[in-house]
């Protein structure tokens, strides 16, 4: 059997919670970039790798074909014992995830060209607002959900990281998600990826958004 493929652009964006899930779970697999600058190179394979709905990122393991990052988040986490033990678990990480997803849409939109400076403040008053209903609900708990790793700690994790890019310092007033962020970047399963240099913590997008791909983007936080 051949390994997983997990295609994406070379950047961070919406693949590296996806990441840290397979390097979490040690699993073998193939993590194929495509060059931003070399877009024929995404277009000769898009049509040709038998997707329901050919799009980045996807993952190919054996049968299975999926695109949509959250869609091949959910189905690794039921392959691996991360999505949750009961319904009840099950239901807070769905809302969770929602949870999230909008909270990292804002900080993509924050990223655009394209936004006038007045909406661009609108997006900074909202995003210490996500960080505060996150520390909330994360309280005391030791994960999101509680002792367990699921999912969801994958994409908040990328998330909260994302976010002190955009806005330094926003993390100092909620020390629970600095704990919790610290705890994450401890856990022995990632320690090869994360402090090797291998991970993909930038560019954050590509270079024809405003913020996230440029040198001195980096250096904010």
């Amino acid at each position: 059997m051949s390994k997983p493929i997990l295609g994406y652009w070379n950047i961070r964006a919406l693949a590296e919670p996806i990441v840290y899930l397979l390097h979490y779970k040690n699993v073998d697999f193939e993590d194929k970039r495509y060059n931003l600058d070399d877009r024929p190179s995404w277009e000769n394979d898009k049509f040709n790798l038998n997707l329901d709905f050919p799009n980045l990122p996807y993952y190919i393991d054996d049968n299975v074909r999926l695109t949509q990052s959250t869609t091949i988040l959910r189905y690794l986490a039921e392959k691996y014992g991360l999505d949750g033990k009961t319904e009840q678990e099950k239901d807070q990480i769905s809302l969770v995830e929602q949870q999230i997803v909008d909270f990292r849409t804002h900080l993509f939109f924050m990223c655009f060209e394209k936004v006038v400076d007045e909406i661009k403040t609108q997006f900074e008053e909202k995003i210490p607002y996500h960080a505060k209903v996150i520390a909330e609900f994360l309280g005391n708990k030791k994960y999101l959900i509680g002792d367990s790793l699921t999912y969801v700690d994958f994409l908040a994790y990328d998330c909260i990281d994302f976010c002190e890019y955009l806005i330094p310092n926003v993390l100092d007033e909620f020390p629970n998600l600095k704990e919790y962020q610290e705890r994450f970047e401890n856990l022995s399963e990632l320690q090869r990826y994360l402090k090797t240099g291998t991970n993909r913590i930038w560019p954050i997008s590509a270079s024809k958004v405003q913020f996230g791909s440029k040198d001195a983007d980096q250096k904010q936080k």
